[in-house]
């Protein structure tokens, strides 16, 4: 009895992507934006869980899975999963492989699938809200030309004045709900 070894492509396109992506042919955590100094943010963790793979025979072992299609350059954590079945209905659990030696320790069946979990470190990033330097959220009651976003305490209001026997009247209107108290008024 002879023993030889199958290489069965694994297509990364084929399976379920859960907070990962395919880049250069490699699985990694999916980008989800880049900070303020340009580095990219990437998801915390992610998993990828193959197709059914058929293996076509029963096979007396597994050896190994490659570990070549993981981009492990971002500093990403891997374990690597597979299952099988012999009849594509009953699967037994997820057992993790020994990664000394890359050898697979499901049952041995006509079926397997993969699923491989990438887990990050948390790094700090900067990630800038606004700088409210371009006055874009300027309103009669807010500001923001100085570099922070902020309440206007003193607002000039534009009276109407009129002649009074007494002396002057003045006058101005302002919307109910724009100001939720008033604490003086100062005329100038």
């Amino acid at each position: 009895m002879s023993t030889k070894e199958i290489g069965l492509p694994i297509p990364l396109t084929n399976g379920i992507h859960n907070g990962t992506e395919i880049r250069n042919g490699k699985l990694q955590l999916r980008e989800l934006t880049t900070d303020s100094t340009g580095k990219i943010i990437y998801a915390s963790k992610g998993t990828w869980e193959s197709a059914v793979i058929s293996i076509g025979d029963k096979v007396t072992a597994f050896e190994r899975v490659v570990k070549s299609i993981i981009d492990s350059s971002s500093n990403t954590a891997y374990k690597i999963y597979t299952k099988s079945s012999s009849n594509n209905v009953n699967w037994s659990e997820y057992a993790e492989i020994t990664y000394i030696d890359g050898k697979i320790n499901s049952p041995v069946g006509l079926y397997a699938q993969i699923k491989i979990e990438l887990s990050a470190a948390l790094t700090p990033a900067l990630l800038t809200i606004d700088e409210f330097t371009d006055g874009k959220y300027n309103t009669n009651y807010v500001s923001s030309s100085d570099g922070t976003l902020r309440l206007k305490r003193n607002i000039a209001l534009s009276p109407t004045v009129s002649l009074h026997e007494d002396g002057f009247l003045y006058r101005t209107k302002f919307e109910r709900n724009k100001l939720s108290k008033i604490n003086g008024i100062t005329f100038q």
